[in-house]
Order: C-alpha cells, then structure tokens, then sequence
C-alpha cells in the first residue's frame, strides 16, 4: 500500500545516503565549469570518506550503473567525465541485462558502471561522534539558542537549564535552521532557499544501483533490503520547510520508477519528501550545489555544504577559513601574511 511517512517519523539523518563520486553532477549541472568543480569535490570527499570510514560503505564491490537516454548529450556526458577524472566503464546491454535482470534498458543510448556507492550514514555519524568525543568535543542535545549576545551563546536544555558559551568564531552549519537562527537572533535575513523533494522507499530492487542522468528520470541506491528512489532535477523552490508530500510529484517519481522496473511491485513502498538548502547571491538562480562560507556578521560563520559528499572539501576550506581569521602568535608571520591586502571576512562563497 502507498503511505505517506508520519512527520513524527521523518528521519533526521539523510535518507538516502549516496556517496557521489561526481557521476551525476558532472553532467547534470549546466555550467560545465562549475559542472567540473562540483564533480572533483565529490571525488575528492568520496575518497575521504571510504578512506575514514570504509565500515560505513554498502556493497562496497556492487558498482552501480548510469543510464543515458539522451543520445544527443552522451558525448558531452563523457567528456566532462574525462576532464573531471570521473571513473567509468561502457556496459553493453547485454552485460546490463546480466547485472540487472528486472531492469529495462529500452531507449537507452549509454550504459556505465560507475563509482558511486551507498553510505549509512548512522555508521558514519557514530564514528564521527565518538572520535569528536575523544579529541574533547562536547554535545548538548535537545538544547537551542536562547539568547546570542555578541560572541556569546546563551543555549537552555530540554530541562530548562542554561550555559553560556562564548569564542571567537561561531560556525553556524545548522541546514534548515540556520535561516531561522539568523532572522530570530540577528535580525537578517539570509539569501537561503529550501528546496522540497521526494523519494519513494521500497523493497529492494536489485542487487546494483541504477540511476539515470537526464532530468525527470529515476535514481536509486540500496541500503540493505531497501531502496530508496529520487528523482532528477526534481526539486521544488518553496517559502517555508516542509516533509509534506506533494501528490502528483510522488506519483511523477513512481511513474519513473516503472520506466526501469516495468514490473515494480509498489504495495509496500511509502512517498516521503526531504528539503534541501542552498546559499545564493541571485535569487533567480537555479539551485545551487556548491558550498558557501560566509561571515554575514563579525564571527559567526554560516557554513553550507552543497552536498554530503562535499563535507571534506568543505571542511578543509572551512578549517583554512578559520586560521586566516585567527592569528596565533606562537606561529611566525610568512613574508606573505604581512602583505597588506582588504579584509576577506565579509563572505566567501565557494563557486
């Protein structure tokens, strides 16, 4: 039976954890530069990940496969593959058929097996968690900013108790909340969008994953006995956060599912809709995959990753970030750092 997933049920982890190693955002952004640079993060942050958390990668040796419908685009497709190291290797149909015996490969012009792989991303976040632990990282759960005076938190726990903390640098990397946490505490109002959409979470399809680069077209990995289904270019702009299902968006996503499964079983399968953000200077933009690092107000930093797999990129640039901010004065200066140059902290967004 179709469902709707209860809010109080939507999870708060990402659903459908896809370890990207630029397959995907090579070619589906249109910019090919900036198409490029997004995939080489990807690569980058993929091969951190499965080097920091090998454990945490599904089917680390089923390689999934890409699909191209477009005959007219396949050469661009692997062109930008080539110039951004994207790892691929031509599948004939009859070999697609072996690897995926349910699936259907009509009126596809290219077939790939690519790199990208499934995360669980609970494993991941443990490790994380537990080594952020270790280094002395402290977490308080269940709390939210009272009050924000100058360089200080005043954060209240779920039992009413109060800490204030205080530093030099505050990096806000909230998501969703961090447009909230701005106009409520600051009184601006970000350039943040969200963006709403869905995915449709079923019995597992097949022991490989299958997706298809051309817009409003399916995409899937596994995790486990499940699959969970997206779907390309998909995304809808909307005022305000939200996990309501939009009907005929649902139904447009299972629609594509059936193009590559014929014979979907869909009667244990629920719609579930996920909102996305994005950091912009151009409102009238298409979504943006980039990260941004920007300092709207002196020391309090909004960090946004354009995609997960883009965290360790992100990371880094965030970490160089800080150091240029905050001298430490049992460091030498470089002949370089004393080279006067404009003050950088107004915003740096990663394009």
């Amino acid at each position: 039976m179709k469902s709707r997933q209860p809010s109080h049920l939507v999870p708060q982890l990402k659903m459908k954890a896809w370890l990207h190693r630029g397959t995907y955002h090579a070619s589906s952004i249109r910019d090919r530069n900036a198409a490029i640079q997004v995939a080489r993060r990807c690569i980058y942050g993929h091969k951190q990940l499965r080097r920091f958390a090998p454990e945490a990668v599904e089917d680390p040796d089923v390689l999934p496969l890409a699909l191209i419908r477009d005959r007219d685009n396949l050469s661009e497709v692997i062109s930008r593959w080539d110039e951004a190291n994207v790892r691929y290797r031509p599948v004939s149909r009859a070999e697609a058929e072996k690897i995926i015996p349910d699936a259907s490969f009509r009126k596809v012009s290219g077939i790939f097996q690519v790199g990208d792989v499934s995360l669980n991303t609970r494993i991941l976040y443990r490790k994380l968690f537990a080594l952020a632990q270790k280094a002395g990282c402290d977490f308080y759960l269940g709390s939210e900013i009272e009050k924000i005076d100058g360089r200080s938190l005043i954060v209240r726990d779920s039992s009413g108790d109060r800490r204030t903390f205080s530093a030099r640098k505050i990096v806000y990397s909230s998501g969703i909340g961090a447009k909230d946490l701005f106009q409520k505490h600051h009184g601006l109002n970000l350039p943040i969008r969200y963006w709403k959409s869905h995915l449709v979470v079923t019995k597992r399809l097949a022991q490989a994953g299958v997706f298809f680069l051309d817009p409003h077209e399916a995409a899937m990995m596994h995790h486990g006995d499940v699959s969970i289904v997206g779907f390309n270019e998909d995304a809808l702009l909307c005022n305000e956060p939200s996990y309501d299902v939009i009907p005929d968006r649902a139904e447009n996503l299972r629609r594509g599912i059936r193009r590559i499964f014929p014979s979907w079983d869909d009667r244990q399968s629920i719609n579930v809709a996920c909102v996305k953000v994005d950091y912009v200077t151009d409102l009238m933009s298409a979504r943006s995959l980039n990260i941004a690092i920007n300092e709207p107000i002196p020391g309090h930093v909004l960090v946004l990753p354009g995609k997960m797999t883009e965290a360790p990129y992100l990371t880094d640039v965030l970490t160089s970030y800080i150091h240029e901010q905050l001298d430490n004065p049992e460091i030498a200066l470089r002949p370089c750092d004393q080279f006067p140059l404009q003050d950088s902290t107004a915003i740096r967004e990663v394009a």
